[in-house]
């Protein structure tokens, strides 16, 4: 095998060590990961990505991810806001360069490792992550494209940095973030499991503070660190979470769901709305929606009802709001832990003029399945 790894590999003294332990010291399955991450690293590119590669503006200012410091042990901490647009980012930027962006990131943090263990005189192998899920909605936790996303990279993480994770330190959770870890958790590996620590919005602070001196922790953390004028958000090194202008979007969608197969048709007049009533029997279920307007926007709502014999008694899940799908048709999925029927609305009574013509694809998948 060491004629295939690479020079920039061979620099990583706890190359081995950390692959090894990934799978529990078995040989032969540490040599299949390592060959599988050798083509990847080639597939990327990933030796020479921090000169090669080339962050757009929207990825520098809108990727909500960010290094904000060092823990008391010296080891980098990374700071993610989990309330970004993740529907802005896949609309503006291509896919493959989203995982490129990832990886440039990932290296430039493990730059920062290997600067740490020449200051210091000791191994530091690996990060801090704090992720605050303070602005996650529930829109951003259905999000099928962003959650396919977040789970890729999550893979793509574990199978090519194993042991790089220190501490994870989940802060303002909420029943949003419930709803994003139940489909996260599936694909996290027991060991990484073990490193998540999950805090509400007040019980975090005092955790942090024990773990990182307080002038390497940003005000809004309940540190003492601002920016040069006071401002105790950081934002002249931190990324926080914000919309994506329209301006950074890639080209109109070319409108290709009225095209696929299993594709209904609804038109909705001025002043009108529909209800789509599905029943779930399966506790757990997945309940899967995708929908574009020809033009226009459309009102959307979920709801819920455990009764089935009264649908006027809805618990609204997700609140009713104007999408527009000129950049791309809108998805989502939502885990129905309960039996019940569930509502989907397209709403148009707030036009006065324009009818909207809707294409949409709605299936029940069941827990196995999915």
């Amino acid at each position: 095998m060491d004629h295939e790894i690479t020079f920039k590999m061979r620099e990583d003294e706890s190359l081995y060590y950390r692959f090894l332990k990934a799978r529990d010291f078995n040989v032969k399955q540490t040599e299949d990961m390592l060959r599988k991450h050798i083509a990847w690293r080639k597939e990327y590119g990933v030796d020479t990505i921090l000169t090669d590669f080339k962050p757009t503006e929207v990825m520098l200012k809108y990727f909500s991810a960010c290094f904000i410091g060092m823990d008391k042990e010296g080891s980098p901490i990374i700071y993610i806001d989990m309330g970004g647009d993740g529907v802005g980012l896949l609309g503006s930027t291509k896919k493959v360069d989203l995982i490129k962006y990832t990886i440039y990131l990932t290296e430039k943090v493990t730059e920062r490792m290997e600067e740490q263990s020449k200051k210091l005189g000791k191994p530091i192998t690996n990060m801090v992550q704090i992720l605050n899920f303070e602005k996650v909605t529930f829109a951003k936790a259905t999000n099928k494209k962003s959650l396919e996303m977040m789970v890729l990279a999550l893979n793509m993480y574990q199978d090519n940095y194993p042991e790089r994770i220190k501490i994870v330190y989940d802060i303002n959770t909420s029943r949003y973030f419930s709803m994003l870890f139940a489909f996260c958790k599936v694909v996290i590996s027991p060991v990484l499991y073990k490193k998540i620590n999950n805090f509400g919005t007040d019980d975090w602070q005092e955790v942090l503070l024990n773990a990182i001196d307080a002038d390497e922790l940003p005000a809004f953390l309940g540190g003492n660190k601002t920016d040069p004028d006071g401002n105790p958000l950081c934002s002249t090194f931190v990324v926080h979470a914000e919309t994506i202008p329209k301006r950074y979007y890639m080209k109109k969608s070319e409108k290709k769901l009225s095209l696929t197969p299993g594709v209904k048709k609804l038109t909705l007049y001025p002043f009108s709305k529909q209800n789509l009533t599905i029943e779930i029997k399966e506790a757990n279920s997945y309940l899967e929606w995708e929908f574009e307007t020809k033009n226009k926007d459309i009102g959307f709502a979920v709801y819920f009802n455990e009764n089935f014999q009264n649908v006027n008694t809805a618990f609204e899940l997700v609140p009713k709001q104007r999408i527009d799908t000129y950049y791309e048709p809108e998805t989502g999925i939502y885990k129905c832990e309960k039996p019940g029927i569930y509502i989907i609305t397209f709403d148009n009574s707030y036009s006065w003029i324009h009818p909207k013509e809707i294409y949409y694809r709605i299936q029940i998948l069941p827990p196995k399945e999915y």
